[in-house]
């Protein structure tokens, strides 16, 4: 996504110190005298030194090599000698002494403001008899705040737009672009304009009287004419960026005088008109309720059948999403979130059409969209059409009750990539045991028929405190079924892995769940069939909603075996 335009910084006069010069703190100055005498006490110190060590060589001297002490004794004398010499050649150094009047600062060039008999700003430049400039420096061309522009031209290579400024006592600065008044636009753009339109500083003046050409400017690119609030106007031009990034050459008005100016103080004259249309493709809800949708439904080339998705609110399954086009069934919990999150508060990398043609629409490709959406929820309904994926991963989406064409990366759109596979859930279903009063199980042609019971019972918590613990009773032909046993039958039954919807079930059912239930919902049948491939079909109420592997089928016929038994079935 774009970024908003950075803030704009004047130019800063810099200083300058030419001199090179440290700081140098004030010294007390010695007279010739003081210094002659404080010269010689230093050299008679070194001579007396010397002549110490002149006659402590004359002392017998044991054959052998020097001991350590003697060594360092003669790099210790040497040290000190070097010292005394620095510090005297120190002393009778010339101080110099560092004023104000050493640090020079960058100069204003000399020129004059004026506006002519049209209202139109110009500058004078003061040049000597040679027609040189007579002081270069830095300088401003006009000095204005945004709040003082009526109206703001700008043409450029992109093409043209008008910003039009007002600005009501005590508020803030309104902006529209002719021709877009009914389009909000990108925080931040119209400001940056309106910045670069109020004042332009320049670092130098780059040519008086040069030729144009050789600054980009005989074909700038960019021209901006801006009306100020006193029916005065000012006309930029934006020529070729400088060598070495030094800057951008512009000039004023008609004039053949060449400034230099910061790139970020001429860069939104380049700007298209669409970077200023906002990149909001659709708005964030206000309220948590005002999120949530009530129905989505897909369509485009993409997908062979409409999908429709609408939130699951039976508590007997445990799914947040259900199908009920192009059949009904239970949907993937991630791929919902994914299509769901991906519809409302969208921003694009960028706007590429606005108040599309029927021609345009087409070769966007989004009339006849790759992928489509419509989606309502308790306080609008937004419908979007999106394009096929490009090579960059871009795809075009339009907003027909904004009437623009946007570009936006396709991973951020759920709905787009999504498919009825991925939206098979990852198990084939979730039953929710807190609300089952029955399961009636039907395998190698016999019937078992386990009672639930569902209790509540109170608990002391480690405090002290009371609380009601939720109990669960099985029992089959009235006797009861211990915990274990039935938390594995039921789990292994809940986990069935979804291996993909298939085509036909192909005969009788080879396993069979009738579930009953506390809180209203009609009995539920959950078959699974034989097959001579590896995945067996699976069907919800007679609609096939998946396929389980055989040996998961198998594990199920021997775990309704092993529960009727009283044993523990094998946990899958």
């Amino acid at each position: 996504m774009a970024k908003a335009p950075k803030k704009k910084k004047k130019n800063i006069a810099p200083k300058v110190d030419d001199t090179k010069a440290a700081k140098v703190t004030e010294n007390k100055e010695n007279t010739p005298a003081e210094n002659e005498a404080e010269k010689d006490a230093a050299l008679e110190s070194f001579m007396n030194r010397s002549q110490e060590v002149k006659e402590d060589e004359k002392a017998p001297e044991k054959k052998g090599k020097l001991s350590r002490g003697a060594i360092g004794l003669i790099i210790g004398i040497v040290v000190v000698a070097a010292l005394i010499i620095a510090v005297v050649v120190a002393v009778n150094q010339p101080q110099k002494t560092i004023d104000d009047s050493d640090v020079k600062y960058a100069e204003p060039v000399q020129m004059a403001t004026v506006v002519d008999k049209k209202g139109e700003h110009h500058v004078e430049i003061a040049t000597d008899e040679e027609g040189e400039i007579a002081q270069n420096g830095y300088g401003e061309l006009v000095s204005y705040v945004p709040a003082q522009i009526s109206k703001i031209e700008v043409e450029n290579t992109a093409g043209s737009f008008t910003v039009n400024s007002s600005t009501p006592e005590g508020q803030e600065t309104v902006y529209t672009i002719t021709g877009f008044e009914g389009y909000d636009l990108r925080p931040g753009m119209a400001d940056a304009v309106a910045n670069d339109a109020a004042s332009l500083s320049f670092t130098t003046v780059a040519a008086v009287g040069g030729n144009l050409a050789d600054y980009g400017l005989d074909k700038p690119r960019a021209t901006v004419r801006v009306t100020y609030n006193d029916k005065t106007t000012a006309v930029f031009r934006v020529g070729n960026k400088a060598d070495g990034g030094a800057g951008t050459y512009a000039a004023l008005g008609e004039e053949n005088n060449v400034y230099l100016v910061a790139d970020d103080a001429v860069d939104s004259f380049l700007y298209n008109v669409l970077d200023m249309i906002s990149y909001e493709i659709t708005s964030k809800a206000t309220s948590v309720e005002d999120d949530s949708f009530s129905m989505i439904e897909l369509s485009g080339s993409k997908f062979s059948d409409p999908i429709t998705i609408v939130p699951n609110e039976d508590e007997a399954i445990k799914a947040n999403y259900r199908l009920t086009k192009p059949y009904e069934m239970f949907a993937d919990d991630y791929e919902g979130n994914d299509i769901s999150g991906s519809i409302r508060d969208l921003y694009a990398e960028s706007v590429v059409c606005v108040n599309p043609s029927d021609g345009q629409l087409g070769s966007f490709g989004v009339k006849e969209p790759y992928a489509k959406i419509h989606a309502v929820y308790p306080d609008t309904e937004i419908t979007l059409s999106c394009s096929k994926q490009a090579g960059d991963g871009l795809v075009n989406v339009y907003n027909p009750d904004k009437g623009i064409i946007y570009t936006i990366r396709v991973d951020a759109l759920g709905w787009a990539t999504t498919d009825i596979d991925q939206l098979l859930p990852k198990t084939v279903i979730e039953l929710n045991r807190e609300v089952i009063s029955r399961i009636v199980v039907s395998s190698a042609n016999k019937e078992y028929t386990i009672d639930l019971t569902h209790t509540t019972d109170n608990a002391i918590k480690e405090n002290g405190e009371k609380e009601q613990v939720a109990g669960l009773e099985a029992r089959m032909k009235g006797e009861l079924i211990p915990e274990g046993n039935f938390q594995v039958f039921f789990q292994n039954f809940n986990i069935m892995n979804n291996l993909g919807r298939v085509k036909s079930t192909g005969g009788q059912p080879a396993y069979q769940w009738r579930v009953s239930y506390t809180n209203g919902r009609g009995d539920d049948t959950i078959a699974v069939y034989d097959s001579s491939d590896k995945s067996c079909p699976v069907t919800l109420n007679g609609e096939i909603i998946g396929s389980v592997s055989k040996s998961h089928l198998n594990a199920l016929k021997q775990d309704i075996l092993d529960v009727a038994a009283n044993k523990t079935p094998k946990s899958l």
